[in-house]
This record gives structure tokens, C-alpha cells and sequence, in this order.
């Protein structure tokens, strides 16, 4: 193939690029390098988990203030207020113009229960603020709502002149639950800067109606093949869309540190009623709640349809109720089984039931459960690591991993089947290729999260991959797909597999499941079958659409050899439980090019034979649509490749390597030339001194691995251009 002129100047930027890294004394880096490698490893022989100064067991910002107004009975600062917007930046108490005021960006507020807990009303809120030290653009107040999302939000635009300045606003259908960070009621945010609030007054309406006289609503859930009891997500809605508070008798669910009863879905969840908070049960609930018409909607994952009913519930009595949930499809049937890349939920003991129960209603096969640590320690800690940290039931399976290490300036990194949790201290966290080989030598499977993408995960995605460490790209999240990095990747020849996970608590939060990776597994299912199979790359990952592909009879993740004009034949199918989304079309793409594509026409199935010759070597793989495209957030299905190799050469995009390669050797030199931004890790609040400490000290240690890293990649341009002369 001719060597094109972008091509060549695409060589000279690599060239040029590979330059920079000389300017670093190497040899002065490999003592450094040396010095901390040492450090690292002899954590990793004591067992690799020294734990510095984490913030007990939340891994939010929130500090109680001492700051006491009429009917609050505890306000705190915070970072996430899980009622919707979020802040940066830490806040504190002072006094201006001989008021005391709080200064900062979120703050969450707890109303006296004797004064107002579980209403639905119109209340109240009064705010004193100081302009000239409130330099948000805008104040959004969050509180705990009956119906709809559970969620309200109001916006004000702050006055810019004046000694003090005030709001009025009127919060509808306030519930105060207790729904925020740290049970919380309400929170106030500042976008785009600070506050300097001086006043809160809550004035409740009293307007609330008197709840009617209870009865008692007796739910049983089962598989209508089977007819075993089945754990499920359920909601029940009054006429108003108020879900009454969830009895004793639902599983709490840890978000964070707070035991929650009562889940917020958010709108890219599929669910049949405007009203999006509910609640998990094992597959029985029993709950007294004020007579009148409810819908009840019962869910349990993609594969099965979603139940929606009206049910009556009288004064005095107990209404029974039994839902059969009947399948769309059955995939274990066919040898799919659904897994979780990415679950923070702390488990208290190896068998926790409640966690368990969460996963199985979801209809979630393997749950990796990750330790997340930072460069302080660790939260959201597993009890157990290995086979012994294992819990198997009914087909459900929780399994200890990690997302450690992960920083703001190469990415957060994930360790899934981990045998001993790996977390090396403050000198060496930087070394992630240290983490990477000890896990891996125990039989992990490596990647990155977040679409690899946030945190800066392209530069540890262009360090790692070329030595082999990544196995896996979390590609899909928060209902958004990134393939441009993936596919990146695949264009130089790496094979890397993709994985979907929804980061609970983080992303909205996305509910456990609602993205899943799906793996074939051969003859009986367990942890190991299912690991094995995702290592063969017998995957894909959804959020909706399920698929088949195969070219030439090879599955998804197989390499297929064969003599160059050889024609491949090539089938996929997809379908869509039309409770989650309407199937749109179905696609194969080559170099994650369209090939060939087929409308679903109306249907909830779509099948899809085409053909192509190899003329080269290449990756080919399926994807699916459904009908919500909006917003980057996509209801989407995509296939681990299929690789076609020819007269042995690389599965690689041939006129797109030199390009590719100078993409990466750019997010090399971003290593060692672009500042720390410490502020952008997620617990800021703990590691911005350290972390800004040790990048520093550390950064020129990794000049001899990018180094490396960098001719690794020079080799394929070499490469390249024997094959193209």
C-alpha cells in the first residue's frame, strides 16, 4: 500500500512525539524507578494492602456544621447530596457582617422529624444569602418529593448587589423522608462557584391531607415457568404517584453508607408509570398502607416482561396479591448468563443476604463487587478475596474485586476474580502496571472503567495496553456508549473486550444491571464457567438488546485464520423486550465501519446475513439499536469481535495505524508534561495534598514504562511499514 503523505506526516508526529520523552535523564528516572518499585513490592509481599487514613467507610465529602437554625436538626457539608447536583469544593462556618453564614458549594439539611417527616405538601423556604460572597451562577435546591422521581429541584439566580439578599420559593409536594446524603431532606447547591448562606427558614403549609385508614397488601412474586418465589424490583404508586415508605420487609440496599428502602430510578430506566422510585423484595412483602387504588409494577431484569397492574387495597383488610413474572426470552437456556462489571456495595459478611437479594432481582448472573480504593486506602470494603470471597446461590453469584488503582491523571482501573486485594501505598500508587501483573499472575481479569475515558483513563489505556495488560474496556455506563477509544485500540491490532457495568452508587445512579455484560458459558454455569467464557470473548454488552453473531460458525471473541479472497458468511440477530425499548436496527461493522444493516420494521426481532471476503485481516463485529437515541444516552447492544486473520497479519486498520499511534504517544508525553489536576478525584476532600505530592515525586519514575510503551508502538509503525514494502 502507498504511503500516503497525512501517513507520513502522521509518522514524523509520532517521531517527533517519541522525541520528547528523551528529555527526561532516564538513568536519574531508573534509580528513582527502582527505589519506589521496591517500595511497591515489598507492600505487595505483606500483602499489598497497607491503608492510609481513609475516611472511615463513606466515600463522599460530608462533615456535620455547627450551625443551628429553627426546625434543622442537623445541617452537613457535602460533596454528593444524593438528591441530584453535586459540588466540589469543601465548606465551612463564618461570620460576615456579624451574621453566621456557611460558605461553600453543597450543603444538606435534616428537618426535625417532630416538625415534618413523611408529608406531601406545599413548603415554605426562605433563604438569606450575602451576594458579594455567593459567586454561583446559579442556587438549586433539592429536596425529598412525593411522586414522580422523588426528586424536586428549583433554581435561583442569585442578586449581585446589596449587603444580604433573599429568596422565597415554594417546594412542591415536599415529602422530607430522609431521602438525601446522610438522610437529608433537602440540600442547596451552588453551580459554577460558592455560596455565603445566613439564613434557612422551612414553613410547612399545612395543607398535608390525612392518610386514609390502612389495610394490608400481602405480595408474592414468582417465575411463571418454574414457579419458584423470585426476588424483584417493585413499585407501588397511590393515584397521586406517591410511593408509601416501603415496610421493614424491603431489602435495604447501601448507597453509600446510607441503608436505603426507597431507590430513585432515573429516567433512562425502563418503567411503565411516570412515578421512578421503588423498592427490592425477596419475592414476599407484606405492608400496611392507606386504603385506596394502587399500581403495582413488578420488574426482574431485561429477559423478563415487566408486570403492571391495578390492585385495591381496602381499610381493615388484606389484599393478596400474586405476580407470575413471564419471560420475553430465556438466555441461560441458550448459555448466556448476565454479569455486573461494577457494583460498590460493601458486604458485611461473604453470604450477605441483602445484597444478594438486590442482585438477584435484578436477574444478575455474576456481580463483581468492588473495593474502590484511592490513594489514601480503601472503601466500600469486601470481607473476603478469592474462592473464599465468594457467595453462590440459585444460580447468583457475588464476586470480590477492585477498582484500585485509580486516580484523576491516568484513570480508574478495574480487577475482577481478584485472589488477594492488591492496593499498594502513597510512594508507589502511580506503578499501575505493578497491580496489573500481581493480580493478573493470581488469575484476574484487567481493565479500565468508565468508558475508558473519565479520569483521564485514555493516557493509563495507552501506557497498559501495549504490554498486554488490558483485558477489558468498560464501555458502556451510565446509558452512554464510548467505542471511539475501544475500537482504537482494536484498529492497532490489541484485543481487548468489552464489559457494562452501572458504578452503583455513582451515575445518576444507574440501578445494579440496568447495563450487563452477557457471556456464553460452557456446560454448567459457575464463576469459573463464566470467566472462562468472557476470557474466550464470548460476550457482549446491553442495556436492552440481546444478540447472536457468528461468521463462519465462529462465535463472538474467536479468531477465525484463513487464506486471503476467503468468503465469510456471516449471521447475527437481536431482540428487544418491548417493555424496556422498541428494537430500531441491528448492524455489523468491520474497523467499526457499517457494513450491513437491517431495520427491525415495527418487530421486537431482527436477523441479519450478509457476506464479506477477506481480502485482509480485520475485526468484525454486531451491534444493536433501540429506538432512544437522545442526549448521548443510547439503548444499545454491541458484540466482542470476531477476528479475521489473513496470511498472519494483524487484525489492524492498516491506513489507520500511523494516525492511531500518534494518538497514543500523545496521551504518553500528557503523562509527563500535563499538570495534576488533584481536585479531580472523586475524595478530593482526602488525597488533593498527597496525590499532588506524589505525582510529582513520582511522574519521572515513569518515564522509563512510557518509554517502553512509546517502542512498542514505534515497532508497529516498523512493522507496518515492512508489510507495506
Amino acid at each position: 500500500m502507498r504511503t500516503t503523505a497525512a501517513s507520513r506526516e502522521s509518522q514524523a508526529a509520532s517521531r517527533k512525539s517519541s522525541l520528547d520523552f528523551a528529555r527526561v535523564d532516564p538513568e536519574r528516572s531508573r534509580r528513582v524507578a527502582s527505589r519506589l518499585i521496591a517500595t511497591a513490592l515489598a507492600c505487595s509481599a505483606i500483602g499489598a494492602a497497607i491503608l492510609i487514613g481513609a475516611s472511615g467507610d463513606d466515600a463522599r465529602y460530608s462533615a456535620p456544621l455547627p450551625w443551628k437554625k429553627p426546625r434543622l436538626s442537623r445541617v452537613f457539608a457535602v460533596g454528593y447530596t444524593d438528591l441530584g447536583t453535586n459540588g466540589r469544593g469543601t465548606s465551612e462556618v463564618k461570620t460576615i457582617n456579624g451574621q453566621s453564614c456557611v460558605v461553600g458549594p453543597t450543603l444538606g439539611f435534616d428537618i426535625d422529624d417532630a416538625y415534618a417527616f413523611d408529608i406531601d405538601e406545599p413548603v415554605e423556604l426562605a433563604l438569606t444569602y450575602v451576594p458579594a460572597q455567593t459567586t454561583a451562577q446559579t442556587l438549586v435546591v433539592l429536596f425529598d418529593k412525593s411522586g414522580g422521581d422523588g426528586r424536586g429541584s428549583i433554581d435561583v439566580t442569585p442578586e449581585r448587589s446589596g449587603t444580604t439578599a433573599g429568596a422565597k420559593l415554594r417546594l412542591d409536594r415536599a415529602r422530607f423522608a430522609g431521602q438525601g446524603a446522610q438522610g437529608t431532606d433537602f440540600a442547596i447547591a451552588a453551580r459554577q462557584g460558592t455560596m455565603a448562606l445566613c439564613d434557612v427558614v422551612v414553613t410547612r403549609t399545612g395543607t398535608a391531607k390525612v392518610p386514609a385508614a390502612p389495610g394490608t397488601m400481602r405480595l408474592s412474586i414468582t417465575d411463571a415457568v418454574t414457579g419458584r418465589t423470585v426476588p424483584a424490583r417493585v413499585g407501588l404508586y397511590d393515584e397521586t404517584g406517591r410511593l408509601p415508605l416501603p415496610s421493614d420487609q424491603a431489602i435495604p440496599i447501601n448507597r453509600f453508607t446510607d441503608p436505603l428502602r426507597r431507590v430513585w430510578m432515573n429516567r433512562r430506566t425502563a418503567w411503565p408509570v411516570e412515578s421512578h422510585e421503588a423498592f427490592y423484595v425477596n419475592g414476599n412483602y407484606d405492608a400496611r398502607v392507606p386504603a385506596g387504588v394502587y399500581d403495582l409494577v413488578v420488574a426482574r431484569g431485561p429477559e423478563y416482561r415487566i408486570h403492571h397492574q391495578k390492585i385495591t387495597v381496602r381499610a381493615g383488610e388484606t389484599s393478596t396479591v400474586g405476580v407470575s413474572m413471564q419471560r420475553f426470552d430465556d438466555l441461560p437456556a441458550r448459555g448466556w448468563y448476565s454479569g455486573e462489571s461494577h457494583l460498590h456495595l460493601k458486604r458485611e459478611r461473604v453470604a450477605d443476604t441483602n445484597v444478594w437479594t438486590t442482585v438477584s432481582a435484578e436477574d444478575l448472573h455474576v456481580a463483581h463487587l468492588l473495593e474502590m480504593g484511592n490513594i489514601m486506602g480503601t472503601y466500600f470494603k469486601q470481607p473476603a478475596w478469592g474462592a473464599r470471597g465468594r457467595y453462590e446461590k440459585d444460580g447468583v453469584a457475588l464476586v470480590s474485586g477492585q477498582e484500585d488503582p485509580r486516580t484523576v491523571m491516568r484513570g480508574h482501573t478495574i480487577h475482577w476474580n481478584v485472589a488477594n486485594h492488591a492496593h499498594f501505598n502513597a510512594e508507589g500508587f502511580f506503578q499501575y502496571h505493578l497491580v496489573f501483573e500481581r493480580t493478573r499472575r493470581e488469575g484476574a481479569l484487567t481493565g479500565y472503567a468508565h468508558l475508558g475515558e473519565l479520569f483521564n483513563g485514555r493516557r493509563g489505556l495507552a501506557i497498559d495496553v501495549p504490554f498486554g495488560l488490558v483485558d477489558f474496556i468498560e464501555v458502556l455506563q451510565g446509558g452512554r456508549i464510548n467505542t471511539e477509544i475501544w475500537y482504537s485500540f482494536l484498529n492497532l491490532g490489541f484485543k481487548i473486550l468489552p464489559v457494562a457495568g452501572a458504578d452503583w452508587p455513582y451515575f445518576g445512579p444507574t440501578l445494579p444491571g440496568v447495563e450487563r455484560t452477557f457471556v456464553k458459558v460452557d456446560g454448567p454455569f459457575n464463576v469459573d464457567s463464566w470467566l472462562d467464557g468472557f476470557r474466550k470473548g464470548h460476550a457482549y454488552v446491553t442495556n436492552g438488546p440481546f444478540l447472536e453473531f457468528s461468521v463462519n460458525g465462529h462465535q463472538m471473541g474467536e479468531e477465525v485464520r484463513v487464506p486471503k479472497g476467503t468468503k465469510l458468511e456471516i449471521s447475527a440477530s437481536a431482540q428487544l423486550n418491548p417493555d424496556v425499548d422498541t428494537l430500531d436496527r441491528l448492524e455489523i461493522v468491520e474497523f467499526g465501519d457499517v457494513r450491513a444493516k437491517e431495520a427491525a420494521g415495527g418487530k421486537d426481532r431482527v436477523r441479519l446475513a450478509t457476506t464479506l471476503t477477506a481480502d485482509h485481516s480485520m475485526w468484525i463485529a454486531a451491534r444493536a439499536y433501540g429506538s432512544h437515541q437522545e442526549n448521548q444516552f443510547t439503548t444499545v447492544a454491541h458484540s466482542a469481535p470476531i477476528y479475521i486473520v489473513v496470511d498472519d497479519e494483524p487484525t489492524w486498520k492498516r491506513e489507520a495505524v500511523p494516525e492511531l499511534v500518534a494518538l497514543q504517544r500523545q496521551q504518553l508525553n500528557d503523562l509527563l508534561t500535563v499538570p495534576i489536576n488533584a481536585d479531580g478525584d472523586l475524595e478530593f476532600f482526602e488525597t488533593r495534598d498527597t496525590i499532588t505530592e506524589q505525582w510529582q515525586k513520582q511522574r519521572p519514575t515513569l518515564a522509563p514504562r512510557i518509554k517502553e510503551a512509546d517502542a512498542r508502538y514505534e515497532a508497529l509503525l516498523e512493522q507496518l511499514k515492512r508489510r507495506r514494502f
